[in-house]
């Protein structure tokens, strides 16, 4: 029996802030550019000044401690209780930009596209406009930092998803920080009663699409570790949140009706795609008489148009490759997250060498898509 074990996961590993980062030793083919489509920084900056003057004191704030960093956010922690922060939080380079860059210069990573580590807990917050001010500050904070490196990490700014009608504003002034992306919720609270299928977002998706900046979603929003088995099951179930997205968007004719725009399923891993494709497809022709809208095409046709989806490894998903779409996948490394490639990196990137038909495709999958699709250099 094929194992379904990469490389990298076939015996425990040690926490991140324990892992060494060993030399290459078996460079990738001539001409390879190696971009993380999924990595992570620690946003210890100072939000107060950034925040408005009235929502000062309501300001997120950060300190570090001898358990790590600790983040509040509108006095509500963003800890998370399971998974002590100097653990998962303790490489020096989740903050800093010169150490990361060494450690990324060392593991054989190029650029990377950089995600939140605690900023997306803010979308629990009940007060739109707040959250709206630590949104703007933390796309402020985020682009300095990767203004210190501008070649080599890449930022995702956070959008507002609850306001359709400030999508186009918000998006001007993330593109004049100079992000080349954006980030909103995979699925929004409860209490924000926003609904990605609403008519009444139409415009949010409209402007996006003709921004040309990709939008991402990212894994792992909400965390529940309690009980038995808590912390595994949730991660488990934290890493599939996507069939249920994709089909949203497809069903509800947001790709058709914006060709322009461009999704990332972020650390979902890949293998998911060709079953959500085959069910998806199948209910568009079993249903057909009671779609609403009436779509022109099946919803494989805009996965493979507008979809992408990323992978720390995952080997069910490059055995699939020819139904899921070389162009539509990309590798991420996950930096610095325990479940990341940090430290393994090079062994994670030579599986999808080994894994796919051509040294080309498999060159597209660790940086060339990534480099397509957010204009990098």
């Amino acid at each position: 029996m094929t194992t379904t074990l990469s490389s990298i996961s076939t015996s425990p590993l040690p926490w991140p802030n324990q892992r060494e980062l060993p030399e290459t030793t078996r460079p990738l083919p001539a001409g390879t550019t190696v971009i993380s489509a999924d990595s992570h920084w620690l946003e210890t900056g100072e939000f107060v000044d950034r925040m408005p003057a009235h929502y000062r004191d309501r300001a997120p704030r950060g300190v570090f401690n001898e358990r790590g960093f600790h983040m509040e956010i509108d006095g509500e922690s963003t800890d998370n209780k399971a998974m002590p922060s100097e653990m998962i939080e303790g490489r020096a380079g989740m903050w800093d930009a010169g150490v990361r860059v060494e450690e990324i210069t060392r593991e054989g990573v190029d650029q990377e596209i950089l995600f939140p580590q605690r900023m997306l807990g803010v979308i629990r917050n009940q007060d739109f406009d707040y959250i709206q001010a630590c949104m703007d500050a933390y796309n402020e904070m985020l682009a300095d930092f990767c203004a210190e490196q501008p070649e080599r990490l890449h930022g995702l700014a956070l959008l507002n998803y609850w306001d359709p009608e400030r999508t186009e504003d918000e998006l001007q002034k993330i593109a004049a920080l100079g992000f080349k992306g954006v980030l909103m919720p995979s699925l929004p609270p409860p209490h924000s009663k926003v609904y990605y299928n609403a008519r009444a977002l139409e415009p949010m998706w409209r402007a996006i699409g003709e921004s040309g900046l990709p939008l991402s979603f990212h894994v792992g929003e909400t965390f529940d570790a309690r009980g038995q088995g808590g912390l595994a099951t949730t991660i488990v179930v934290a890493f599939q949140p996507f069939r249920r997205l994709f089909a949203l968007l497809t069903f509800a004719g947001i790709f058709e009706r914006n060709p322009g725009l461009k999704v990332v399923f972020t650390e979902g891993g890949i293998a998911w795609v060709p079953s959500a494709l085959f069910d998806c497809d199948k209910v568009y022709a079993s249903f057909e008489s009671e779609m609403t809208p009436k779509l022109a095409k099946p919803p494989s046709h805009y996965w493979f148009e507008n979809c992408y989806a990323t992978f720390i490894e995952d080997p069910s998903g490059l055995r699939q490759l020819d139904l899921i779409g070389v162009d539509n996948v990309m590798w991420g490394s996950d930096y610095p997250h325990p479940e990341s490639a940090v430290g393994y990196t090079q062994q994670s990137l030579w599986d999808v060498f080994d894994a796919t038909d051509s040294i080309e495709d498999a060159q597209k999958i660790v940086g060339g898509n990534a480099q397509k699709l957010w204009g990098l250099s």
